[in-house]
């Protein structure tokens, strides 16, 4: 009789600590992930650079205005998207 009370106290003890670890998982805080809210503009590559054809100023100096736009345009949205994930 006394090892059934004692098998019966055992098995309490575990129901109670199975349902005090099983609801310490629902506890848990969890953080929002910030890729969800992110904009769909932010996530988006940057363009492709366009060849530099010729050696002239005439040829170089367009090129390195559209390349100096494009890595503009990049580095903003990189920069939102850092503060996007922050």
């Amino acid at each position: 009789m006394n090892d059934k009370h004692k098998l019966q106290r055992l098995l309490k003890f575990l129901c109670t600590l199975m349902c005090v670890w099983m609801l310490q998982g629902c506890a848990s805080l969890t953080k929002q992930s910030a890729v969800a809210s992110i904009p769909a503009n932010l996530v988006k590559p940057c363009p492709e650079l366009s060849p530099l054809n010729g050696s002239t100023g005439a040829d170089i100096l367009p090129w390195a205005v559209g390349v100096v736009g494009k890595y503009n345009d990049c580095a903003r949205r990189h920069s939102a998207l850092v503060k996007a994930i922050q």
